[in-house]
């Protein structure tokens, strides 16, 4: 946890914040691990675009915990929404950063199949 930026570090302090109060929390456990894998595949802190979503959500969460030598915990979509969703609603992304609605269509496809 202490290894990611400050801005991730932040990031996950919003997302459990405003997951509770909005009686919806992700695990936290899973939330380390969508922050981590993303800042290891990122181009930036804060940069998400959709087909970095697409890679984390299909195969990037996954090798990351292999990688790491974790189990990869239960919930890691939730989290990875509940950033977004964050992100998205306090206009947190970096510069190059995809539009929300395009950040989520991966959210979209997993749901339809």
């Amino acid at each position: 946890m202490s290894d990611l930026p400050a801005e991730l570090r932040d990031v996950r302090r919003i997302v459990l914040s405003d997951t509770m109060a909005n009686g919806v929390p992700v695990r936290p456990s899973a939330l380390c691990v969508v922050l981590a894998a993303h800042d290891d595949l990122a181009d930036g802190p804060l940069r998400f675009t959709a087909a970095h979503v697409e890679e984390l959500l299909w195969c990037g969460l996954s090798e990351f915990c292999e990688d790491v030598g974790l189990e990869m915990p239960g919930g890691c979509p939730e989290a990875l929404h509940a950033v977004l969703a964050a992100a998205s609603a306090r206009d947190l992304f970096d510069g190059g950063s995809d539009p929300a609605s395009e950040l989520f269509a991966s959210f979209r496809q997993l749901a339809a199949s």
